[in-house]
């Protein structure tokens, strides 16, 4: 799984447009999510295929500014706290939080700072499959 971060201008319909180049190149979306700015739309979504994505949404004209693989957990959601509880056990290792979101499939989906070492420490909330 990939993230992929495009910058949307921030007007009407610049999200149905990706999500209508997307789809029609075969690219489905598992996850994600759109902060906006008064300059500019900030998309995250999980694709399987990050260059694919990548190059379909460039050739349309869109700025993808990244694609990179994002850290999966899962929260137990048995609790009301978990999410500030991996939150907190990644901050007091000196990792940032760049981008959080959820998938369809409820899981976590986390850009860090530091991906790798924010791995090492939230070995608690790994999903297996990975």
């Amino acid at each position: 799984m990939y993230d992929i971060h495009v910058i949307l201008k921030n007007s009407p319909g610049s999200l149905g447009t990706l999500g209508g180049v997307l789809g029609e190149n075969g690219v489905g979306l598992e996850g994600g999510s759109v902060f906006t700015t008064p300059e500019a739309g900030h998309a995250h979504f999980l694709v399987e295929d990050g260059e694919k994505a990548r190059r379909v949404l460039t050739e349309a004209g869109f700025i993808v500014y990244n694609v990179c693989r994002p850290l999966l957990r899962k929260l137990p959601q048995e609790r009301p706290g978990e999410l500030g509880e991996i939150a907190d056990t990644i901050a007091r290792n000196g990792i940032n939080i760049l981008v959080q979101y959820s998938d369809h499939s409820n899981r976590l989906i986390l850009i860090t700072d530091d991906n790798t070492r924010a791995a090492e420490v939230t070995q608690k909330w790994a999903i297996h499959s990975e």
